[in-house]
């Protein structure tokens, strides 16, 4: 019993810890979400093979997408001819980070990994994609499809997308993330390191086994990490599970060998392994080398919760809620109006949703707008022709019926 308690009091506190923090971080994640999107972003990914994968590392590195999110985007990105090299850099350093995982980072492990963990993730993504451009060597178009739908854009969708999309994408595999973290705190003695992995190089090669084959989205893996470190994990170990945790998993591997081939899948899992321990054992030697005081590195060495972080995790919890149950959209939902249905077949999850919504919502004439993943369905009312609608869904990578 006493275990339990202090499992649930190890995961309370990472919760409420990094509540302030990734509030603000879905802010400025709305913020960019104006600034950017799709479109923006598929019109730089065409052209010269080594320019379009450094563009694409680039404009991953802000964009609060996860491993699955990520997904239907590059499919859609590849669909209208991006370059594989610059499909692989984009699926690499965007789930590897995102403007609310930087603020994450820095509450739950300090400004050293903040500053670190995108650069990491940045570089990643370029020596991906330019091994994957001298693999293939592909010949590449002067420049992509342009959507055929003009996407508005309001400050409301700054907090639609910040406060409701996104948290509803990342909800599920934050609380897992910090539960397990929980359980990691809460179980594994302090001494771990030093008793079972006395060798640096087994901190790496465990790490990796973890990564490799677990889905874990770039925030949801903060917690995890946070606690490996605090337990004596080697601070460059933890870097790797930073980077391959979000960027290698069963769902990524799957996309990348039945979409960009058997070849570019082995370049991607090689290169994201040697990449991330380079990467890790770099920072161990700088960290070693300027010798950073602790509280840079380890921001819960002091567990004590202030009122700010009481009142976030509240309001967190609130936001999530209202992401899962969409109680905001049901209070204000207008009656009296058709509610038109489309299958998708391939909706598998709050990613695809997360997709959808953000590039549907803005079509001519949309109204209430939902995307049901259990059911499989597209519903919105409003008076949009839903030849049109089906032919944005088509666009975003996936298969309307």
């Amino acid at each position: 019993m006493e275990i339990i308690q202090k499992i649930i009091n190890e995961t309370i506190f990472l919760f409420f810890e990094i509540s302030s923090y990734l509030i603000l971080g879905f802010f400025f994640a709305g913020i960019i979400h104006i600034l950017l999107g799709e479109s923006y972003i598929k019109k730089h990914f065409a052209k010269s093979g080594i320019v379009s994968t450094i563009k694409a590392a680039i404009l991953g590195i802000p964009l609060p997408i996860c491993s699955c999110g990520v997904i239907p985007l590059a499919e859609s990105l590849r669909k209208e001819g991006a370059s594989k090299s610059s499909v692989m850099s984009f699926l690499v350093s965007t789930p590897s980070s995102g403007v609310d995982s930087i603020f994450a980072t820095y509450a739950l492990m300090g400004p050293v990994f903040a500053i670190f963990r995108p650069i990491a993730s940045l570089f990643s993504g370029i020596i991906i994609g330019v091994a994957t451009h001298f693999q293939e060597k592909e010949n590449y178009s002067e420049e992509l499809t342009s959507n055929t739908v003009k996407q508005k854009k309001s400050i409301k969708d700054i907090f639609v997308y910040g406060f409701s999309i996104l948290p509803s994408e990342i909800a599920q595999w934050l609380l897992i993330g910090v539960v397990v973290g929980g359980v990691i705190s809460a179980i594994i003695p302090d001494n771990f390191s030093t008793d079972y992995l006395s060798v640096p190089f087994l901190h790496y090669f465990v790490v990796l086994i973890i990564s490799i084959p677990l889905y874990v989205c770039a925030t949801g893996s903060i917690p995890i990490a946070a606690s490996l470190l605090m337990k004596g994990i080697l601070p460059g170990a933890v870097l790797v599970f930073l980077i391959a945790g979000p960027a290698t998993n069963t769902v990524t591997l799957s996309f990348v060998y039945k979409r960009l081939g058997k070849r570019v899948a082995a370049v991607y899992l090689v290169t994201i392994i040697i990449t991330s321990v380079i990467l890790g054992i770099l920072f161990d030697l700088l960290v070693g080398e300027f010798n950073f005081d602790g509280s840079l590195l380890y921001s819960l060495a002091t567990k004590n919760l202030g009122m700010m972080q009481i009142i976030s995790g509240l309001l967190l919890s609130l936001i999530f809620i209202n992401s899962k149950f969409n109680i905001v959209d049901k209070l204000t939902a207008k009656d009296g109006k058709r509610m038109e249905k489309i299958r998708v077949k391939d909706i598998n999850c709050n990613s695809c949703k997360m997709t959808l919504v953000k590039t549907l919502k803005n079509i001519d004439g949309i109204g209430n707008l939902s995307v049901l993943v259990d059911k499989k369905e597209v519903r919105f009312d409003g008076g949009a022709d839903v030849e049109v609608v089906k032919m944005v869904i088509k666009e975003s990578g996936f298969n309307p019926e």
